[in-house]
């Protein structure tokens, strides 16, 4: 685990980085706080803001985290797989009748 001073520091360096690869893609970039940053976009003539915030967790479990993560979009593709299924035989059910 980094000291909060080290953290800090890269945390800061992270962010002054991700500025800069924004900023130079041309995204209009600006801080926010001390660690997160943002930009304007437009989608389909709605405007919305991208929001970054840029962490150095105390806990040191990235790799459970993102086998977390996998397990959990993996359960949801398979109960959107079941209700789309469902869906499909109640359709065929209904036009049988």
């Amino acid at each position: 685990m980094l000291k909060n001073a080290i953290a800090t520091e890269v945390r800061a360096q992270y962010v002054d980085s991700l500025v800069k690869f924004f900023a130079d893609a041309g995204e209009d970039v600006g801080m926010i706080t001390s660690n997160a940053f943002n930009f304007p976009i437009v989608v389909d003539g709605e405007e919305a803001w991208i929001k970054i915030t840029v962490t150095v967790p105390k806990e040191n479990d990235g790799y459970e985290l993102r086998e977390e993560h996998d397990l959990k979009v993996k359960a949801a593709a398979e109960r959107k797989a079941k209700q789309a299924e469902k869906a499909a035989k109640a359709k065929a059910k209904k036009e049988e009748a």
